[in-house]
C-alpha cells in the first residue's frame, strides 16, 4: 500500500469515529466522499505510471581518445625511433631471383647440398660426365634477404644490434622437386657497444670494400666469405684510420684425417684507412690446424683497396695468401692442410683479383673482373694429381637500376681450373639477377 493509501485509510478511520457524534455527521459524510475521489485519482495515476515505458538510460561517457603516436627519424640511416623508447630501428632487405645458364660443365648437386653459384675450385673436369653436359639452366630465389638493425642511446654510448638472414642454406633432399622450399640461414647476429663487437659477422680478415661487383653470388674465389662468431676491438687512430683485432671461431680441417679439432681461436688483425680517393686495407690471420696426432700453425696475409680514378670509374683490387690460408680464401677451402702420417703439410696459396667499375649513367654501370690463384707445396702435396695447381676467372657484367628500388643485372662468367696432372675444368656461364629492395 502506498503512502497516500495509508493516509486515506487513517482519515476514513477518523471519520468513522466522528460519525458517532450527530452534530458532525453530515460534514463527515462530505469529507468521506472527497477522500474517496482522491483515492480513485491516486490509483488512476499509479496505473498510468506502471504502463508508461521506462526512461532511456543516460548515455555512457565517451572513452577518451588515445594519445597520438608520433614517429620520428632515428639515429641510423633510414630508421625510425620506436615510440616510447630511445631506440632507433631499421628494417631492410630485398627479394631476389637469380638465374644461371651453363653452356658447358656444371656441378650436378645443385638441388640438394651443392653450391649453385660459381666455385671454380670445384668445377667439374672437362673429361668428366658433369663437365661434358651442355645447356643447363637453374633459377632460385634463395638469396632473398631480411635484416634488422637497432641503435640505443646509453650512458656508455650507442648500443647497436644487427640480425640478418637469407634462404641460401643447403636444401633438404628433393626440396625443390616437391615444395620449392629453401632453408632460412643466419648470416649476421651481433651487438656493439663502444669499440667492442661481439657476435657473428664477417671475419676481421675480410675487406668487403675491395670485393668485386659481380652478378654471380660468390663472385671470384680470391675473396674471403667467412662469417663467424668473434670478439672484436677497433681502435681509431684518427678520423679516417683504424686498427681492429679479433679472436674468432676456429674451424680447421686437415685432409687425410677425420679427427680435426680446434683448441685455440683464430686471431686476426686489420689496418684500414679511408678517404674520398678510396681506401687501403692490410690484414693478417693466425690459425692452428690440429688432429689427434699433430698440430701445425698457419699464417695468412692480405692487402686490398679501392681507388676512385675518375667521376665514373673505380678500381678495386686485392691480394691474399699464406701457408694454410684455407677457408679464408674461397678457392683454397678444401686445399689448405694435409695429414701425411708423420705431420701436417700446408698448402701455400696466393691469389688476387682486380675489378674496374664504369658508370655509364646514374642508373647503369658495368664491371670488368679478373682473378688468379696459384697453389704450391712440397713434393708429396704436388704429387696429388687431382688437386688444383692454378685457377683463372673472368667476368663482364652490366647492372641497370630500373626504378628506385629495383635492379637487374646480366653477366658472362668464365673460369678454369688446372690440376697438377694438367686436367682442366672450364666454366662458361651466363648469370642474371633481379632484385627488389624493400624500401
Amino acid at each position: 500500500m502506498t503512502h497516500v493509501k495509508k493516509i486515506v485509510a487513517a482519515l476514513s478511520a477518523v471519520g468513522m469515529i466522528a460519525a458517532s457524534a450527530p452534530v458532525f455527521a453530515g460534514e463527515v459524510e462530505e469529507l468521506r466522499a472527497a477522500v474517496q475521489k482522491l483515492l480513485a485519482r491516486v490509483e488512476q495515476l499509479e496505473a498510468q505510471k506502471a504502463a508508461a515505458p521506462a526512461p532511456a538510460a543516460a548515455p555512457a561517457a565517451a572513452a577518451p581518445a588515445p594519445a597520438a603516436v608520433v614517429v620520428t627519424a632515428g639515429d641510423l640511416p633510414n630508421s625510425i625511433k620506436v615510440p616510447g623508447t630511445n631506440t632507433s630501428l631499421r628494417v631492410y632487405g630485398y627479394v631476389q631471383t637469380d638465374a644461371t645458364y651453363d653452356m658447358r660443365g656444371k656441378n650436378s648437386d645443385t638441388k640438394d647440398n651443392g653450391d649453385w653459384s660459381s666455385m671454380i675450385a670445384a668445377q667439374p673436369l672437362n673429361k668428366s660426365a658433369d663437365g661434358q653436359r651442355k645447356g643447363q639452366l637453374y633459377m632460385t630465389a634463395r638469396t632473398s634477404r631480411l635484416g634488422i638493425e637497432t641503435s640505443t642511446a646509453s650512458d656508455v654510448g650507442p648500443i647497436g644490434t644487427k640480425i640478418e638472414a637469407d634462404f641460401n642454406a643447403p636444401n633438404d633432399h628433393g626440396g625443390e622437386l616437391l615444395t620449392n622450399s629453401q632453408l632460412f640461414r643466419l648470416r649476421h647476429a651481433y651487438g656493439t657497444v663502444g669499440r667492442f663487437l661481439v657476435g657473428q659477422t664477417w671475419s676481421n680478415f675480410s675487406d668487403m670494400d675491395s670485393f668485386v661487383d659481380s652478378v654471380d653470388y660468390n663472385g671470384v674465389g680470391t675473396q674471403t666469405f667467412v662469417r663467424q662468431p668473434q670478439i672484436r676491438y677497433t681502435q681509431p687512430i684518427n678520423a679516417s684510420t683504424s686498427l681492429a683485432v679479433a679472436v674468432e671461431n676456429p674451424q680447421s680441417y686437415s685432409a687425410g684425417t677425420s679427427t680435426s679439432f680446434d683448441r685455440t681461436p683464430d686471431v686476426t688483425a686489420r689496418f684500414t684507412t679511408k678517404g674520398n680517393w678510396g681506401h687501403l686495407s692490410a690484414s693478417t690471420i693466425f690459425q692452428q690446424y690440429r688432429n689427434d696426432q699433430h698440430s701445425k700453425s698457419a699464417l695468412g696475409l692480405g692487402i686490398g683497396g679501392s681507388l676512385k680514378i675518375s667521376a665514373n670509374d673505380t678500381i678495386v683490387a686485392q691480394v691474399k695468401g699464406g701457408n694454410g690460408i684455407g677457408r679464408y680464401m674461397l678457392n683454397s677451402l678444401v686445399q689448405s692442410a694435409y695429414e701425411n702420417g708423420t705431420g701436417i703439410d700446408l698448402w701455400k696459396t696466393v691469389g688476387g683479383h682486380v675489378g674496374l667499375t664504369h658508370a655509364w649513367a646514374p642508373t647503369i654501370r658495368s664491371n670488368l673482373i679478373y682473378a688468379y690463384t696459384r697453389f704450391s707445396g712440397n713434393a708429396a702435396l704436388e704429387s696429388q694429381t687431382d688437386v688444383n695447381q692454378k685457377i683463372n676467372e673472368a667476368m663482364i657484367n652490366t647492372f641497370w637500376t630500373v626504378a628506385k628500388n629495383t635492379e637487374v643485372g646480366i653477366e658472362y662468367a668464365y673460369g678454369q681450373r688446372t690440376t697438377f696432372a694438367n686436367d682442366k675444368g672450364t666454366q662458361n656461364r651466363i648469370n642474371a639477377t633481379f632484385r627488389y629492395n624493400l624500401f
